[in-house]
């Protein structure tokens, strides 16, 4: 009788334990209850891992009065744990906060949780804890294991940006343009001046004996004679147009031509005193070029400049009057109308008007290439800026470029292109910070040039500043630069990859354009992406390979493998235990390939 008193007394014992034998129940069936975690492995997304746990309970199951706290957590390889949010679940009758989950019929909870990555978590196990609580008795569960990896895939954005003379769309280095065109056209002008209504020489006339246009046409012939290339002479006639139409044209070509017949005369004696003082023959010293002549009649366009620039109290209304007059003759009659009432048209406007404009252009003597980058270097003194910043683009040596830039830092000071240009060389050897100040230099010496906000831009996007750099590209859009891809790119690290895809829809053939598709699951777009691009990256090779492992084409993702590993042998490492590979990394082929 006693041993039955003690065996009751064990039994009722084991029954308080675990509150009534509800809890033992509940732990004895707990492999009934399932938990997931979706996606598994989990994925990485612009530095976040938004998980969406699950647990189903059968029926019959879950005690009206008990709770179940799920505790997530992730555990790392060097078996440190990180401990997330728990959820809290109840039964029906039980107090407190939760979500219910029915006895009769069961039920099931979906929690979503957003979890900071680490790298440490890459190779980490995400698992869960179920603890049973009834009134004040207590049962820890079974761990269950909920993912292995971390997948971080979509936060692999290419940012790796190359030296660009123009602007191609991408996430590039831009440099400056040198805009040097080749030898350089330079040009000489003069005048002569006639009288109203006639087309004769008169060297009396004020204008023909002012210095200054006296001066220029001694000038003229120096000038022509200084360069070997002469590229032309032209002598231009032209008429006051308060005159009659006919007449004035009349003029304009006669003028021309009287002021042609000039220009030779004066060529050929110029010739002949040069040939006298060098002591060598006319022919000799004559160069090749011919005198193009011809009329433009009367000068509206010069009249109404002019009487702009004047201190006509009324010119405003001149201007307008004029500028509304179709009519030639009735334009030539108001004309007439003001020269009766402002004395300052009759005695200076108009007389500059009656002229023969001659202009003389000329090219310098060119140098060539190998002359310019060796200025460049030893007597920077003899070219201009956009000669030393064009002989920057003849060399690969990185020490010569920067002695180039650095010249022209020098000489041209005020110049912002040397700064950009040397940024560019800079980042090209990682120097960084450097390149920075020479960016932000450049920028305090042209505020809105849009080459160097995209280089400022890209520096803060290499710094992980996406704030700093959105702002840059944005106003480098402004200032002329595409900049879609790049915003394209600031879209893919705060995690809007359709946002991405919109913004890089101009660029088709691309790494980082693939990887908008695969973070959006878009598979077959993504192999497209991949496969039209000509040279392709290990990088390339990789993403081709995760596209083969998220669609189950195994020889792709072996074989795209092992390209990558022919052109960065490193990228094993990645691969032995990267979670995109999780369900091929037992067949031989990937062990042999990767381990």
């Amino acid at each position: 009788m006693k041993t039955i008193k003690q065996i009751s007394l064990f039994l009722l014992g084991g029954c308080i334990l675990f509150s009534a034998c509800g809890l033992n129940k509940m732990v004895k069936k707990q492999d009934t209850v399932s938990y997931t975690v979706n996606p598994d492995p989990v994925e990485v997304y612009a530095g976040k891992m938004p998980v969406e746990i699950k647990g189903t309970f059968p029926p019959k199951y879950f005690k009206k009065k008990a709770t179940v706290t799920f505790t997530p957590a992730i555990q790392m390889e060097d078996g440190s744990t990180v401990t997330l949010a728990p959820i809290t679940l109840k039964g029906e009758k039980a107090e407190g906060d939760g979500k219910v989950i029915g006895y009769k019929n069961g039920g099931s909870f979906t929690v979503t949780q957003e979890i900071p990555y680490q790298p440490a978590y890459e190779t980490s196990t995400m698992v869960g804890t179920p603890t049973a609580q009834l009134k004040t008795k207590q049962a820890d569960l079974n761990t269950v294991a909920l993912s292995s990896g971390v997948v971080t895939t979509a936060d692999r954005v290419s940012c790796n940006p190359n030296l660009q003379e123009k602007n191609t769309g991408k996430t590039d280095l831009l440099l400056s343009d040198h805009n040097y065109k080749g030898p350089k056209t330079v040009e000489k002008t003069a005048a002569i001046y006639f009288e109203l209504n006639r087309d004769n020489l008169n060297w009396s006339l004020a204008r023909n004996k002012d210095a200054a246009n006296k001066e220029a046409l001694a000038a003229i012939m120096p000038f022509l004679c200084q360069y070997s290339n002469v590229e032309g002479v032209e002598i231009t006639g032209w008429a006051s147009p308060e005159g009659e139409l006919k007449r004035n044209s009349e003029l304009a070509s006669n003028r021309s031509k009287v002021a042609e017949r000039w220009f030779k005369g004066e060529y050929d004696k110029y010739i002949r005193a040069k040939a006298r003082k060098e002591k060598v023959k006319p022919a000799t010293l004559k160069k090749d070029f011919t005198v193009k002549t011809q009329d433009n009649g009367e000068d509206w366009d010069g009249f109404v400049v002019a009487v702009g620039a004047s201190n006509i109290k009324d010119k405003g209304q001149i201007v307008n009057v004029i500028k509304s007059q179709s009519n030639p003759d009735q334009r030539e009659q108001q004309i007439r109308n003001m020269i009766a009432m402002y004395d300052e048209i009759d005695n200076s406007i108009l007389p500059g008007l009656r002229r023969a404009a001659i202009r003389v252009t000329c090219v310098e003597a060119p140098k060539t290439d190998e002359q310019i980058a060796d200025y460049a270097i030893s007597n920077p003194d003899t070219l201009n800026a956009n000669e030393i910043l064009y002989a920057a683009t003849l060399t690969n040596d990185v020490k010569a470029k920067t002695e180039m830039y650095e010249n022209a830092m020098r000489l041209y000071p005020e110049d912002f292109r040397a700064y950009n240009n040397l940024g560019c060389v800079k980042m090209s050897i990682a120097q960084k910070d450097a390149a920075k100040q020479l960016f932000e230099k450049a920028h305090s010496l042209a505020e809105n040039e849009g080459t160097v906000l995209n280089n400022l831009g890209v520096v803060a996007l290499l710094e992980g500043d996406t704030k700093a750099a959105a702002e840059y590209f944005e106003q480098a859009a402004a200032n002329g630069v595409n900049s879609d891809y790049n915003l394209g790119i600031i879209s893919m690290k705060t995690g809007d990859y359709r946002k991405a895809i919109e913004q890089m829809q101009g660029v088709k053939c691309d790494y980082n354009v693939a990887l908008n598709y695969v973070a959006i699951k878009d598979f077959a777009s993504a192999k497209t992406a991949l496969d039209c691009i000509e040279n392709k990256t290990a990088e390339d090779y990789y993403l081709l390979a995760v596209v083969g492992a998220r669609t189950k084409d195994a020889t792709l993702a072996v074989n795209s493998l092992k390209e990558a590993f022919k052109l960065n042998p490193d990228l094993k490492k990645r691969a032995a235990k990267d979670a995109e590979f999780n369900k091929i990394k037992d067949s031989e082929a990937f062990k042999a390939l990767v381990f």
